[in-house]
Formats: C-alpha cells, structure tokens, sequence
C-alpha cells in the first residue's frame, strides 16, 4: 500500500496542490517545525462517527480528526452504533471490527439494511488486516482498511478521500 510522504519530504508537491485552490498563499512553504496537525489542516464540514470498544482508540481516533476539522462523535459499542446511526446521518462511520457483541462486521452490514446512513462510506480500522479483507469481502461501502496501531496520515488521508454523499454540504478543502 502507498504511504503517504510526510510534510516535511512533500513541501513542494503540498504547494503545487495548493496552487489550484483560491486564497492559498503560494510562496509559502511547510518547515519542518510546523506542527503536522496544522499543516495538514483539512476544512471540512464532515460528521464523523468513531466506533470503537476500546475507549483508549476512541480517544486516540478523535484528537487525530477532531484535530483537522472534522466533526466528531465517539461510541463505545456496535449496539450504540447501530442506535446512532438510525438516528443521525453521518459522512464518514470509523469502524473497529472486533468487538464483543455486535461486531464490526455487523455494524458495516445493517448499515446497508436501510436508515439514514446506507450510503455512508465506511473507514475500517483493525488489527489484523488480512483478516479484515477477508471478512469485508462481500461488505458495500468500505472505502478503506487501516490497519492498527493507527497511522495518522493513512486516517486522515481514508476521511478526506470519503465520497461526500449529502448535496447540501460542501467538499472539504485542503488549506495550507
């Protein structure tokens, strides 16, 4: 899988991409001292659900999104979930796979039963990878699997990239 370059090794192509938006200052460049959070700044008007039974990686998933705009919301089991997500509509679900009860697997598929969320992209954090590919295969709407421990850049990059699916909210915008 393609990693992405971090800020300090991509200043120049950041700047080239940053060219096409209006309002970007053009001549300005990232230094290694700037604080990866704000220089991968994303403006984005996206509602982010973070599932995840371990409250250590719902902290953990939330500070990193929270931290480049996203709206976030956190819950701690597949069941309030599922509750959550007949309720609100989301643009982005993060998922755990493994949890007790009601599994990831599980949440991914009865999202796709109906409710306000059938649509909505699903971003996999896991483990194990392998496993998770295998258990995805016949799952619609995964949009990426990232494994565990979490690679900052791989989440921020899988939300970004989350097709926006609700005509009223904007794309989000990258600022630098």
């Amino acid at each position: 899988m393609h990693r992405p370059e971090l800020p300090g090794r991509a200043a120049e192509r950041v700047a080239r991409v940053g060219a096409a938006h209006e309002g970007v200052d053009h001549t300005r460049q990232p230094t290694a001292d700037h604080d990866a959070g704000k220089w991968v700044r994303v403006a984005s008007q996206k509602r982010v659900l973070i599932i995840d039974d371990n409250d250590r990686h719902l902290d953990i998933l939330a500070a990193i999104l929270g931290s480049v705009g996203y709206e976030v919301e956190t819950c701690g089991s597949g069941a309030e979930a599922l509750r959550r997500l007949s309720m609100r509509v989301y643009d982005v679900a993060v998922l755990d796979l493994v949890m007790p009860e009601i599994g990831g697997v599980t949440v991914a598929r009865e999202m796709r039963h109906g409710g306000p969320n059938t649509l909505t992209p699903v971003v996999v954090c896991t483990a194990n990878v392998a496993m998770a590919a295998r258990q995805l295969v016949n799952v619609a709407g995964i949009h990426a699997v990232i494994g565990k421990p979490i690679n900052t850049a791989d989440l921020i990059l899988a939300v970004a990239r989350a097709p926006m699916l609700s005509g009223e909210r904007s794309a989000p915008q990258m600022r630098i």
